[in-house]
């Protein structure tokens, strides 16, 4: 696939996953499919974005109405724009106040035909259920160390028993050991939550409970995978054929238009 379809596909599967994890948790969302603003209402600026997924034509217009759709709700932001999408907003963001934040490297795994054999030390749940979902929450909270609640209040039944979300859990000897999240949109498998509490670490379980969120997501259509990859991740999803597309670059917006 052309390296710049494919990152075009990935900016397209964030939007659409944050806009799902919005919608499935009573989020307030507006702007459009090119370019949608979500607050969860969690007081932390990662849960509330602005996703760039096509250069926009008005760039201080876009910006201005991301402020004050924010400061309404008195909430932290981010803009994610990867790099050489949208350098006008990027720079229409900085003009207006908003701070640079770093950004995740964006990775796409163009071919998926060929998945390996899953490990035979592991097993996988596919999340069907309030029982596995309450373990999903468990691990994944304990992998990111973030409070329990705030997975609770986005990551809801109804989201992952939307036709287009599967989210897995990999155990071993019957222990939870790790969890991940599939969200397709079109034939693109958005790979999320990847996560392994610290004492199940560097045994192999982040990648296979990846290879195994992409196997769900290839049953409901999908022929290829995009991720944003952590510091701890990047190597290992690399290690998978996973190729990088340039960084999302991060923009933290300020809880109030500036006066």
């Amino acid at each position: 696939m052309d390296p710049n379809e494919s990152g075009r596909l990935a900016d397209v599967n964030l939007a659409f996953t944050w806009s799902l994890i919005g919608r499935s948790g009573g989020a307030a969302i507006s702007g459009n499919d090119q370019c949608p603003f979500v607050a969860t209402g969690i007081d932390s600026a990662f849960f509330n974005g602005v996703f760039a997924t096509q250069r926009v034509a008005d760039p201080d217009a876009v910006v201005a109405d991301a402020i004050e759709f924010m400061a309404e709700r008195n909430l932290p932001w981010l803009m994610w724009v990867r790099e050489g999408v949208d350098d006008a907003l990027l720079d229409a963001g900085r003009r207006a106040g908003l701070s640079d934040a770093g950004g995740p490297p964006g990775m796409v795994l163009d071919s998926i035909e060929r998945l390996p054999a899953r490990r035979g030390d592991f097993e996988v749940d596919v999340v069907s259920d309030t029982t596995r979902l309450d373990i999903f929450h468990d691990v994944v909270a304990r992998g990111f160390e973030m409070p329990l609640e705030i997975l609770q209040g986005f990551m809801t039944i109804d989201m992952v028993a939307d036709p287009s979300v599967v989210a897995v859990v990999g155990s071993v000897e019957g222990i939870a050991v790790s969890a991940a999240l599939a969200c397709v949109s079109g034939a693109t498998i958005g790979i999320y939550n990847v996560a392994t509490p610290t004492e199940h670490r560097r045994r192999g379980y982040g990648e296979a409970i990846t290879w195994a969120a992409i196997e769900a997501g290839a049953a409901l259509g999908g022929d290829h995978a995009a991720l944003q990859a952590s510091e701890l991740g990047a190597p290992v999803y690399r290690s998978m054929g996973f190729v990088d597309i340039g960084r999302y670059l991060q923009l933290e917006g300020p809880p109030h238009p500036p006066q």
